[in-house]
């Protein structure tokens, strides 16, 4: 027998209480009725010492109360482990293995691959078991159907030749993506499964299990209830683990830089050393000081001679796996904005001055702006290459048609209504009639009231840090009728109810309406904070970052740049183990970034300079200080110990995970209460028993 609480049963010394009780009593005697002592010689009284226990049985009685009363607080239980035998339902079992670049450390994955095999080697013959391996994503290597298929005696050697095949990649670990898919694989198997009679569910996992992994998928899932999840923890003893990451220049996305950027250099909570040595791609070293748990940035040394740096290598920790560091220019995309207007670029009066200021050589994009007057024959090269197109006056009936496709296909066209004129184009192009626009002076100034920040276009604005648009004064503005246009949504209202910003959707684009321009005489917006993030809002809206990254992870998809994508058929890329791949006709990104590296973008039948993209391991596999399994239990899931196996001699021997399970189902502190409360009904009639008042003699009666 053993017990949940056993320091309750130091109450048992308790029992000395009505021990000492009983032997200090001291008796009441009767009154006695006698006659006057007057004539008697006064003595004092002898008194003579007790020390004889009376009441034998009462004593025993209350000594077992105090016992039973220590024995129920201490919740005794029965450890008595439940023998399956081979005729007894079998198990549905996942076997999860963790193959991300973290196990690439040494004898991890040697660990890793005995643990597999101990699980494989318990299976019974009435089990159906499931293999799968992941890192980012889940991949089964062994499904339950192929696991029923197979002879009892071919089972072990095709698991094995598995594993032989199987090793840790470059990827992340997505823990809560692939604990998602083990346990679905359950699911979906007990309900397509003919075995009804197949008992407990379980997924084992065997993996190093570090703060890196990514846990999120568990957030928005119900883990089921009877399946249980058993963790095979990898050990280690490495503690010093040193990363490097990459830190991005504001101006990244305009130009590759001059020289090699500046790096973080972060060191884990529990490492034993802090300096370190950064090596750059021309020999060069720096000496790293880092604190344990700490980062810092590293800045390249100034030498303008210098050649490009491509591979950054820290030394002076004890994994290594993740100590390398790969750059490359970002891929060039051209950005050209089509302004449509009669407006001298230089003139501050007008929007075409702020316009180009916004998208200037200092800033963070600098996107080339093609100025065109409304008069002007607008070329199809001009409009197909625009990433969005302004429009501030009224054009001509020849550029309708190309506009109008332009934004059929996809195209942002902002249209901003200077005067009453301009609406007569909108017309035009949606298809309507002519819309009500008059002009609205404001007084003193009007300002905007509602902001739709769910829409795409204003949602980098929802943060109520970057929402204030109070400060933005409009002078004047134009009224357009919306109910006058179908399908338009308003995305901005002036504090008089006016639509300030419109959407009208056509085909697969969209037009734009401003009711008022951002030229001093309409409003002080081209002053504000909000006109650069505005404009880039709406070049994102438009699709012009689509799938750029100023780096790639391993796993990422990286997109083909236009230049490479308008002749696929010849584009060849180079991985960073010399093997080439080329291109689908049809192929707009590049999907095989498995290895760390620098990937090259050729095309064969032509002389243009190749283009480069680096790939990095992900930052989160350098967190390697160990994941607290309470981190898992606590999205929902329930936890088996390790020492619940499978033996190979075809018996399961179930050791309970808790001892308070084992308790809570077995209650054996409700008898013993019981057996308390019938102890005290005894003593309580014994005592009152013993202690009765006798029949008094003649003598005693007065």
């Amino acid at each position: 027998m053993s017990f949940l609480y056993p320091l309750f049963l130091a109450g048992i010394a308790a029992i000395a209480v009505p021990i000492i009780l009983h032997m200090i009593r001291r008796h009441t005697r009767r009154r006695v009725t006698f006659s006057s002592l007057m004539f008697l010689r006064t003595t004092m009284p002898r008194f003579k010492s007790r020390n004889r226990l009376e009441h034998l049985p009462l004593l025993i009685l209350r000594c077992l109360i105090v016992c039973l009363l220590a024995f129920a607080f201490a919740r005794p239980f029965w450890v008595r482990p439940t023998v399956m035998s081979e005729i007894n339902p079998g198990a549905r079992i996942v076997l999860l293995i963790d193959t991300s670049a973290s196990m690439r450390r040494e004898d991890s994955w040697a660990r890793a691959v005995e643990e597999a095999k101990s699980v494989l080697a318990n299976a019974r013959p009435a089990d159906r078991l499931c293999v799968m391996s992941f890192d980012r994503t889940a991949r089964t290597l062994i499904g339950f159907e192929q696991w029923q298929t197979m002879d009892l005696g071919q089972r072990a050697t095709v698991v094995a030749g598995e594993l032989s095949r199987l090793s840790p990649g470059w990827a992340s670990t997505d823990l809560g993506h692939a604990l998602v898919a083990a346990a679905e694989a359950i699911e979906d198997d007990e309900a397509n499964g003919n075995q009804q009679g197949i008992g407990s569910r379980q997924v084992v996992m065997v993996s190093d299990l570090r703060q890196g992994s990514n846990l999120d998928a568990l957030s928005v899932y119900e883990w089921p209830e009877r399946t249980e999840l058993v963790v095979r923890a990898i050990p280690y003893g490495e503690t010093t683990n040193a990363s490097l990451q990459w830190i991005m220049r504001h101006n990244a996305l305009a130009s590759s830089g001059d020289g090699p950027p500046s790096v973080r250099v972060t060191n884990s909570p529990d490492a034993d050393s802090d300096r370190f040595q950064l090596r750059w791609g021309d020999g060069q070293q720096t000496e790293v000081y880092v604190p344990a748990g700490q980062s810092v940035v590293v800045h390249p040394p100034a030498d303008p001679n210098r050649q490009a740096v491509t591979r950054l290598v820290l030394s002076g920790d004890d994994l290594d796996f993740d100590n390398v560091l790969y750059l490359t220019p970002p891929l060039q995309r051209k950005i050209g904005v089509l302004y449509i207007g009669n407006h001298d670029p230089n003139d501050t009066r007008e929007m075409l001055y702020y316009l180009r200021r916004a998208f200037g050589t200092g800033s963070a994009l600098a996107a080339s702006v093609i100025h065109h007057s409304s008069d002007d024959l607008i070329s199809a090269a001009d409009i197909e290459s625009a990433r969005m197109i302004v429009v501030t006056e009224a054009t001509g009936q020849q550029n309708l048609a190309p506009l109008r496709q332009y934004v059929e296909s996809g195209g942002i066209l902002l249209l901003v209504v200077r005067s009453i004129e301009t609406t007569a184009m909108l017309s035009a192009l949606t298809g309507t009639d002519r819309l009500q626009c008059r002009e609205v002076d404001a007084g003193k100034y009007a300002m905007l009231d509602r902001i739709e920040f769910g829409h795409p276009l204003l949602k980098p604005f929802s943060d109520p840090r970057f929402g204030d648009f109070t400060r933005i004064h409009f002078w004047r503005h134009r009224r357009i009728n919306v109910a006058d246009c179908p399908g338009a949504r308003v995305l901005a209202w002036f504090d008089n109810n006016d639509p300030a910003w419109l959407e009208v959707p056509i085909g697969r684009g969209s037009w734009l309406v401003w009711t008022s321009g951002w030229q001093p005489s309409d409003s002080d917006l081209a002053l504000s904070s909000k006109f650069v993030p505005l404009l880039y809002s709406i070049l994102e809206y438009g699709g012009a970052f689509s799938g750029y990254e100023p780096q790639y992870f391993v796993g990422d998809l990286v997109p083909i740049p236009e230049q490479a994508a308008s002749a696929s058929a010849n584009v060849q890329i180079r991985r960073p183990d010399d093997s080439v791949m080329r291109l689908d006709a049809t192929q707009r990104a590049f999907t095989q970034t498995d290895l760390p590296g620098v990937y090259t973008i050729s095309d064969s039948t032509r002389s243009t300079n190749p283009q480069s993209f680096a790939v990095n391991l992900p930052a989160s596999e350098s967190r390697t200080d160990p994941l607290p399994v309470e981190d898992i239990e606590r999205k929902g899931i329930s936890l088996k110990s390790p020492t619940d196996i499978v033996t190979a001699g075809g018996e399961r021997q179930v050791e309970h995970s808790s001892f308070g399970e084992m308790e809570s189902q077995q209650k054996l502190w409700r008898w013993v209460f019981v057996a308390t409360l019938v102890m005290l009904l005894a003593e309580a009639w014994l005592g009152g028993w013993l202690t009765r008042p006798g029949p008094a003699s003649q003598e005693e009666q007065p």
